[in-house]
């Protein structure tokens, strides 16, 4: 069987979430046997596949033309029209399966026109599913941009085993950014490049200021370089955190500072499904504090493998402060989510559901 995925964002690129849920899910799609996997993308680079950098309409129909030479029987694009249209034209004269993903959280502002509305209705309705990667997603879609599904599913994110890490690469790290020994660590991964995502960082920037009264030695890793960087930077000064808020940029491999953290800190203002990083951190059997965002409570039980708090500076210092005086409760919460990861969220599992939308 054929399967070609049409994805703006692809390998080497700037993309966040959706970008890192396709090279997972189309690196679990290559171990299984009779597949030939290709994917057509806008940004990135991979000379495996089918690097198009063009304007979207011009896109759209060059990915036309591919599709036309490799005869997919399965085509699963992502997110924006200009990924569907493709596959909309090839299945209009082609019998195959035709499956479209919804990953980023519209905001208010993002509602559509009609015209818009009604266009990008009519690719969705021929589709064979369109699928959401969380509950939350589906309803933020439809209730933004007023669009129905006939036949739509969730398709959570999987998470990987974690990474081995070793004690040098741990001692490295801490050199290179000059984390003392006796740090309390705070980890938060990704939160610089969307404007819902980094107003939910300031939020935890002041809490840490907070915070450091009654535990000085705290120091908060915020990994990945975004456009809102500077901006929390900024913020950092001002809050006279310069030493104690650490901006990594992106670096390759997070299980590094996952494996140093002491808790890890999701706060987005808005999630739209669950996040990879957060379930990595729940792989890593680390106590977890985030908002109530978006997907985040369909991975998150508040007490249960998690705490789960609203995106309010006094919630989540205290809260904060709560897991720090209770290390037995943060050790429990950190077990319990690395049992959900690994019972809830795998490739596997997530593949074997695309597998079974495309027969």
């Amino acid at each position: 069987m054929k399967v070609v995925l049409i994805s703006n964002y692809w390998k080497k690129s700037l993309g966040g979430g959706a970008k890192n849920y396709l090279i997972n899910l189309v690196n679990e799609l290559k171990q299984r046997e009779e597949l030939e996997v290709r994917v057509i993308f806008r940004k990135g680079k991979d000379p495996e596949n089918y690097g198009l950098r063009e304007g979207k309409g011009l896109f759209s129909l060059k990915a036309w033309f591919i599709l036309k030479k490799i005869k997919p029987d399965v085509i699963y694009s992502q997110g924006s029209w200009y990924c569907l249209l493709p596959g909309v034209l090839y299945k209009a004269l082609n019998n195959i399966k035709l499956i479209h993903t919804f990953h980023t959280e519209p905001e208010p502002e993002d509602k559509l026109s009609f015209p818009e509305r009604f266009f990008f209705q009519s690719l969705l309705d021929k589709c064979d599913w369109v699928t959401f990667v969380s509950k939350n997603l589906k309803k933020r879609v439809e209730t933004i941009y007023g669009l129905n599904f006939k036949n739509s599913v969730i398709t959570y994110a999987g998470v990987n085993c974690p990474v081995a890490v070793s004690n040098t690469e741990i001692e490295t790290f801490r050199k290179k950014y000059k984390i003392p020994e006796n740090s309390i660590v705070l980890l938060a991964i990704g939160l610089t490049a969307l404007k819902h995502k980094a107003e939910g960082a300031k939020i935890l920037i002041k809490a840490v200021s907070k915070l450091k009264i009654s535990f000085p030695e705290t120091v908060l890793i915020l990994t990945r370089e975004g456009i809102y960087s500077e901006e929390l930077k900024k913020l950092s000064r001002e809050e006279k955190l310069q030493e104690a808020i650490i901006f990594t940029g992106t670096i390759e491999k997070p299980s590094v500072p996952l494996s140093l953290c002491n808790i890890y800190t999701h706060t987005p203002l808005g999630e739209g499904g669950v996040s990879l990083a957060l379930l990595e951190a729940m792989a890593m059997g680390k106590p977890i504090l985030a908002t109530k965002a978006g997907g985040i409570p369909e991975a998150i039980s508040d007490g249960v493998n998690g705490i789960l708090v609203e995106p309010d500076v006094d919630a989540i210092t205290e809260q904060l402060k709560y897991l720090l005086k209770h290390r037995e409760i943060a050790l429990s919460l950190g077990e319990n989510a690395e049992k959900t990861a690994k019972e809830r969220f795998s490739w596997g599992s997530s593949t074997d559901l695309f597998l079974k939308l495309a027969k």
